[in-house]
């Protein structure tokens, strides 16, 4: 492949990125393997190798929110691939408008997507910073439309920081800013919890209220303090288990939460607020009391401070009280309505309660996810209520859930022949119990 450069676009990873153009006139970004030449030759040869297998992990990755490598040639001297040119930088972006235009939470989601793929396939990204997260824009149904990918992953030496040399206004750029402190010497002790550490930092840039120390916790009021915190914690053990859950709290906070009147639901906020495991009696008590304050406005409060990795926790170690949690949390969503930014949060709560509970418990979240995806117009929850109700559902739910259709009557038809223009399926590919059912239900 002839490739002409047309100018430099920058470097990192150990590398140089350069725009180049083929023969064809199409453009690339190619990143080359590029190092300091005081860098010892031993030094030299291990960082060529995290290069290569770089160059192949991204080879390897098919999604849209992370960077593709078109093309790869890691046996030429130096190494090089070949990427898709953006338009810039999430640094870039924040530099002009940390709030990005008021768009920033699309952008933590963009992210939060990436790294939920890499965490699936046991990669961590180990490097997250702005500058790695990089803009692109594609053409859509209504136009040019715009989105994040990550790129350039974690080839930084880290056991040579410069945590200790330089200032915090020169480490705003570098690495170590975002870097959690457990991989600052050590890279294999990278985990999801570790990336979850720099999303916290990346979250500070757009959300803080002042400066923040590298390595440590971030500790600041306001709606998205004790998120910030629970991601930067500096035991890794303390932080957010998944990037899902960071996004569904993240989400949560940004749609407002119902305020708390009286102390024992303060009490019971504050647990759910720092995003620890509750332990059995804890759990005991919070259930007793959202099930005595049915539809009141301090049980609603409660239930809507839950978090995603909390619930998995209940589900794995006592699904007999997650039973008795799961109708009374099924019943709130059904039964109220909630900002469009907490559909998504609640929806990824109701599945992991379809997911592990007993037979009432799966049929009241699914018809709780049905009425929240249509009553929101959430394609997202919607979709996620049809994959969940397809041929391959069991039928022994299918016909507990076919009862729930029959009660709910003519409220399910509507919802259901809203599902069908919203998001462009049919019921006839719900399962057959399901479907036979609408059928003598629905006029």
């Amino acid at each position: 492949m002839r490739l002409q450069s047309i100018r430099n676009l920058g470097g990192g990873g150990f590398g140089t990125v350069d725009l180049v153009q083929d023969e064809y006139g199409s453009l690339y970004a190619r990143k080359t393997f590029s190092v300091s030449h005081t860098m010892p030759m031993q030094m030299i040869e291990n960082v060529k190798k995290r290069f290569v297998r770089e160059a192949r992990i991204q080879s390897g990755i098919v999604h849209q929110n992370i960077v593709r490598v078109l093309y790869a040639d890691v046996v030429s001297d130096p190494p090089y691939y070949l990427m898709p040119p953006a338009e810039c930088s999430l640094q870039d972006d924040l530099s002009m408008d940390r709030s990005i235009g008021g768009h920033w939470l699309y952008a933590i989601s963009n992210i939060v997507d990436a790294l939920e793929e890499l965490h699936r396939t046991g990669i961590y990204h180990r490097d997250l910073k702005p500058q790695n997260v990089l803009k692109y824009i594609r053409i859509g149904n209504n136009g040019p439309e715009y989105y994040y990918a990550i790129s350039d992953f974690g080839l930084i030496a880290l056991n040579e920081t410069r945590v200790s040399l330089l200032t915090m206004t020169g480490m705003a750029k570098g690495t170590d800013y975002y870097t959690a402190p457990e991989i600052t010497s050590d890279l294999r002790r990278a985990s999801p919890e570790s990336d979850i550490y720099s999303l916290g930092c990346i979250l500070h840039e757009m959300v803080g209220s002042g400066p923040r120390i590298p390595c440590n916790e971030i500790r600041e009021d306001g709606p998205f303090g004790a998120i910030m915190r629970n991601c930067t914690r500096s035991d890794p053990s303390r932080r957010f288990r998944s990037v899902r859950s960071v996004m569904d709290a993240i989400m949560s906070a940004a749609s407002g939460l119902p305020p708390i009147l009286t102390t024992a639901a303060s009490e019971f906020a504050n647990k759910l607020g720092e995003g620890a495991s509750l332990d059995e009696g804890s759990w005991r008590e919070l259930i007793a009391y959202v099930e005595d304050h049915d539809g009141h406005h301090d049980g609603d409060a409660v239930l809507a401070r839950l978090l995603y990795d909390q619930i998995v926790d209940l589900c794995n170690t006592w699904p007999t009280l997650a039973d008795r949690l799961s109708i009374c949390f099924a019943k709130w969503v059904y039964s109220n309505d909630f900002p469009f930014g907490q559909c998504d949060p609640l929806a990824n709560i109701l599945q992991v309660f379809i997911n592990n509970c007993s037979f009432e418990g799966k049929s009241d979240a699914l018809l709780a996810l049905l009425m929240l995806g249509t009553s929101h117009n959430r394609w997202y929850v919607e979709e996620k209520f049809y994959s969940l109700c397809g041929p391959a559902m069991e039928d022994s739910l299918a016909r507990r859930l076919a009862i729930e259709f029959r009660t709910g009557g003519e409220k399910v038809c509507r919802a259901i022949e809203h599902l069908e223009g919203s998001i462009g399926v049919s019921r006839m590919g719900l399962h057959p119990i399901l479907h036979q059912t609408l059928a003598e239900i629905c006029p």
